[in-house]
C-alpha cells in the first residue's frame, strides 16, 4: 500500500505547506538539512522551490520534529530531549524512572496503578571459612 506525502502528514495533523516551517525550525540552512538527509544542498532547495518532498524525507523530518520517536498517533505529544522523555502533560521521565516503574492493572477495573517498585534487600550470609591450623 503506497502512501502519499499528503496522507502521511494528514495522519499527524499537518499540511504540506507546514513542511517548510518544520525545516526552518530544525535546520539553519540548506547545507545543514542536506547533511541530515544525505543529499546535496541544491536538492533541498529544489524540494522547497517545487514543493515536491519525497515520502522518505517527510518521514525523517517528522521523526526529527517529534523528538526521535515513532510517528504513530499513540506517541503524539511525547518528546525526547537528551536522556529525558517528556509526556504530553509535561512530566519528565528518565530511563531510571521507567525501569523502576511498577505497572499493575486489575481485570474488570478501569484503574491502572503506577507505583515505584519496592527495593528488596537480600542479605546473604557468608560462611566464614576458618583456617584450621594443623600441627606439623
Amino acid at each position: 500500500m503506497k502512501k502519499s506525502v499528503r496522507d502521511e502528514l494528514y495522519c499527524h495533523d499537518l499540511y504540506k505547506n507546514q513542511i517548510i516551517d518544520i525545516m526552518l525550525w530544525h535546520f539553519d540552512d540548506h547545507k545543514e538539512a542536506a547533511e541530515y538527509f544525505g543529499v546535496h544542498p541544491n536538492t533541498v532547495k529544489n524540494w522547497q522551490k517545487n514543493h515536491s518532498w519525497p515520502l522518505s524525507v517527510v518521514r525523517l523530518l517528522l521523526i526529527k520534529h517529534r523528538g526521535y520517536l515513532p510517528t504513530g498517533k499513540a506517541w503524539r505529544g511525547f518528546k525526547i530531549r537528551g536522556d529525558v522523555l517528556f509526556t504530553p502533560s509535561g512530566r519528565q521521565l528518565s530511563a531510571y524512572d521507567l525501569q523502576e516503574l511498577d505497572i499493575r492493572m486489575e481485570i474488570g477495573s478501569n484503574v491502572i496503578e503506577f507505583r515505584r517498585k519496592k527495593k528488596r534487600f537480600v542479605t546473604s550470609r557468608r560462611k566464614r571459612s576458618r583456617a584450621l591450623i594443623r600441627p606439623t
